[in-house]
């Protein structure tokens, strides 16, 4: 289990992925495609002081309609004004990595923001603020479950919030960081509603809300360690879901 040493080394790689996220939100241009806003965060994270991946940056352009994680960034021109962008990275460097997302409106019409950022990101929130050593994985996948359904939404990925940031110890030393990254796909280091396993260690933490198809998410690790627990990256609660 990583001590809190290890959440400091994890918390420097986390600060540099926020930052190269906001590097790649403020570098977006009107008719890009996901294959263009990718091709900017590969390019850009060595400039952070990143040399690997933990996975490969996910780019998601959603004017509207429910959108699948598990298809590849288009290379087709989209981008518009009004467009939710969703970035989600996991640059690594030596032995440990950073694991961010965010969505932004690109280029917005109007000042006020679409409800379905705002509720994506207080459920970030709220859920950093919930979790303690007595609470379960089950219980953070139900919690934000019950965050999106009480403002008349839904989560798009209803079974999976987020996962185990784990180490480079154990069965994940070998191929790591995408080893770890791997080892996320087992269902006893994911958070979902059935795991009953009590927070311990790091946790990556991305509810996707989904507003009548509008979509958007905020990704953030959270750590516990006993008593103590924080996000990683972050000053305090109130800078979840945002960027520099």
């Amino acid at each position: 289990m990583p001590d809190l040493r290890s959440f400091a080394d994890f918390d420097d790689a986390q600060r540099r992925a926020i930052a190269l996220a906001s590097d790649v939100v403020h570098r977006l241009e009107a008719g890009m495609s996901e294959r263009d806003v990718v091709d900017i965060a590969m390019t850009r994270s060595g400039d952070h002081g990143f040399t690997g991946w933990y996975h490969a940056p996910e780019v998601r352009i959603r004017p509207f309609g429910p959108a699948s994680l598990l298809k590849r960034p288009s290379p087709e021109g989209t981008l518009a004004p009004g467009d939710i962008v969703s970035i989600d990275i996991g640059p690594a460097s030596g032995d440990v990595y950073g694991d961010f997302g965010t969505s932004v409106t690109f280029a917005p019409t109007d000042e006020s923001e679409l409800a379905v950022l705002s509720v994506a990101r207080e459920c970030v929130r709220g859920i950093c603020g919930y979790a303690s050593r007595w609470k379960t994985s089950g219980e953070i996948a139900i919690f934000a479950q019950a965050w999106a359904v009480n403002h008349r939404m839904n989560l798009g990925q209803k079974e999976v919030i987020g996962h185990k940031i784990l180490a480079k110890e154990g069965a994940v030393a070998f191929g790591f960081p995408r080893s770890a990254h791997l080892a996320t796909r087992l269902r006893r280091n994911q958070m979902h509603r059935l795991n009953p396993v009590r927070l311990q260690g790091m946790f990556a933490v991305r509810p996707e809300v989904d507003d009548h198809g509008h979509r958007a998410s905020f990704e953030e690790i959270l750590w516990v360690d006993g008593d103590q627990k924080g996000v990683l990256g972050r000053a305090n609660n109130g800078e979840v879901g945002t960027l520099p």
